[in-house]
């Protein structure tokens, strides 16, 4: 049986674990065969030069902060991690405990590389490499803590790529993950070290901003303009370079008592602000917001009823033939009567019927109650058809097809009479299903107008490949056509391009005589505008056999030409 001392050289020889002992300056001067096995250097070469040469460069300072902690007036036995370079370059992951004793370090570290990795992989999205959505959380959590500790703010951004989905109709869905995986990395370098990256999921990323010593003020517009950098360039795809944009929301914490679920929820809201003012914006959280989001909530609990109270309408506008100057049909307009704030326009409320669903009961009603309409005209024998606009979560429903088909049955409207606007982005939000749905429309008979055209950059290349019969001139080119060649150019060349695809044009947001002049010398067809009447009552709408009012009647009208 072996003496004590030697018990203990085997337990130093044979331990699974790195022990060490070094000396005030840091030099190793004792360690067991298991270094050479885990680092691949013989213990010769690691006694040669100061141990903190083999840690990894970020880990020195947080290293030496432990020392000079466990060597104070109070030494004590610390334990910290730090990485440590290997033989061949790689770098291990060590756990360190080790206690001064006044003369000597006496440690031991374990090589917890493999469980660093499988965290890495349970709190890192395996896309971009960046935080997860829980790491992102936690860090802001920890950030909003800090701020009990220190002055400044916590600054929660969130970071929505634009239009991903278009992105990965054109480029395919290896081109988007390429644009996503570049986007996080140029997040990454371009902010600081202390602050987090990490994706959400989908097109959304959180950027955590903390330590901003001046409350925020210039310090946000310096974090925002390091993420709109990350932007600044086109991003290579097999396809070719692409160019994205970033919308950002902010939100800002300056009390530890903020809940971090609540500031996300504020930077959301700003997200959704900045996204609804175009590509590219940023907007930071304020009273203001939140007296919109209250405004918002409240409009859509009313909303929800408003059709049941029979408190929403129609209105009609004309589509007039360039030709004859009469009417060959009309595009129907929502109205809602609302109880205590008067008539309220699409664009105070539709946005919301589209995030709540809403639309989907609303756009059936408007298609039925149109189709109701149209059959009313079409028997006192005026020869019309009606334009519905249609969103993108209609749409995107499974038996919105049977919707339009029972509209027409039932009201014993022809399906050519009818036609259907959709955006572009509509379609394209999910363009296969939008697709599907399109053709089977084109199968009943229904027209198809895409609105908005020249809006979408992608318009022209999935204009070939959309069943479409009817291309509505966005009313942002006809505003400037009479001062701007650049709109004029736009205008001529839709009008061409749609006399070759067999489509008809209509030019909306005609309001001057001269704006009517340049689309008349242009060869428009079809017109509609405030210039040719506005939105009013069925029983006020001009009918066929009538004349406008100061507008010559040529012999020959012009009505919609299916591709």
């Amino acid at each position: 049986m072996g003496s004590p001392k030697d018990d203990v050289v085997r337990f130093f020889e044979r331990s699974p674990d790195l022990l060490a002992i070094a000396d005030r300056r840091g030099y190793f001067t004792c360690l067991n065969p298991e270094w050479e096995a885990v680092l691949g250097w013989s213990r010769e070469e690691l006694m040669a030069e100061p141990s903190l040469n083999f840690v990894h460069p970020e880990d020195v300072e947080r290293t030496c902060q432990e020392i000079a902690r466990a060597t104070g007036p109070s030494p004590c036995t610390t334990r910290y991690e730090n990485r440590f370079r290997t033989r061949d370059g790689v770098w291990r992951w060590l756990l360190w405990s080790a206690r001064w004793d006044g003369e000597e370090w006496s440690s031991v570290a374990k090589d917890i590389t493999t469980r660093k990795e499988l965290e890495r992989h349970s709190l890192h999205d395996a896309l971009t490499g960046v935080a997860n959505r829980a790491l992102a959380t936690d860090r802001l959590c920890a950030a909003i803590a800090r701020l009990g500790r220190s002055a400044g703010a916590a600054v929660a951004l969130l970071v929505d790529v634009d239009d991903l989905t278009t992105i990965n109709d054109t480029h395919g869905h290896a081109g988007g993950d390429i644009v996503l995986r570049a986007v996080s990395d140029r997040l990454s370098e371009r902010l600081r070290a202390a602050d987090t990256v990490g994706r959400f999921g989908g097109d959304r990323f959180l950027v955590v901003a903390e330590g901003l010593a001046d409350g925020g003020a210039s310090g946000i517009e310096a974090v925002i303009e390091r993420v709109h950098g990350a932007f600044a360039r086109p991003i290579p795809t097999r396809n070719g370079p692409v160019t994205v944009t970033g919308s950002v929301g902010i939100a800002v914490a300056r009390d530890p008592g903020v809940d971090a679920e609540d500031l996300l929820r504020d930077a959301d809201v700003a997200l959704r602000r900045a996204k609804s003012k175009g590509r590219g914006r940023a907007e930071v959280y304020d009273a203001a917001l939140a007296e919109e989001v209250r405004h918002r909530l409240e409009l859509a609990a009313q909303l929800r009823g408003a059709l049941q109270r029979k408190e929403l309408r129609i209105v009609f506008q004309p589509l007039v033939s360039m030709l004859d100057g009469a009417p060959i049909g009309c595009e129907a307009l929502l109205r809602w009567d609302h109880p205590s704030r008067g008539e309220l326009l699409p664009g105070a409320f539709l946005r919301i019927a589209e995030d709540d669903g809403l639309i989907v009961p609303i756009g059936a009603w408007v298609l039925e109650e149109s189709c109701r309409q149209l059959a009313a005209w079409r028997a006192q024998g005026h020869d019309l058809w009606v334009s519905v606009n249609v969103s993108a979560r209609q749409l995107a429903q499974l038996d919105f097809v049977a919707v339009v088909e029972r509209a027409l049955r039932e009201t014993g409207v022809p399906a050519n009479a009818i036609c259907l606007e959709v955006t572009e982005t509509a379609v394209l939000r999910r363009p296969d299903m939008a697709r599907l749905a399109l053709d089977a429309l084109r199968r009943l008979g229904v027209r198809v107008a895409l609105d908005d055209f020249g809006l979408g950059y992608s318009s022209l290349t999935h204009l070939k490949a959309l069943p479409v019969d009817v291309l509505k001139v966005d009313r942002s080119f006809i505003a400037d056509l009479v001062a701007s060649t650049e709109d004029r150019a736009v205008v001529e060349a839709v009008l061409t391009l749609a006399g070759r695809m067999g489509l008809t044009v209509i030019a909306e947001g005609v309001e001057t005589a001269e704006q009517d002049d340049v689309l008349r010398s242009m060869g428009c067809p079809v017109v509609q505008g405030f210039l040719y009447g506005r939105p009013v009552p069925p029983a006020d709408v001009l009918l066929p056999d009538a004349v406008l009012p100061g507008v010559p009647r040529p012999s020959i009208a012009t009505t919609p030409t299916a591709a």
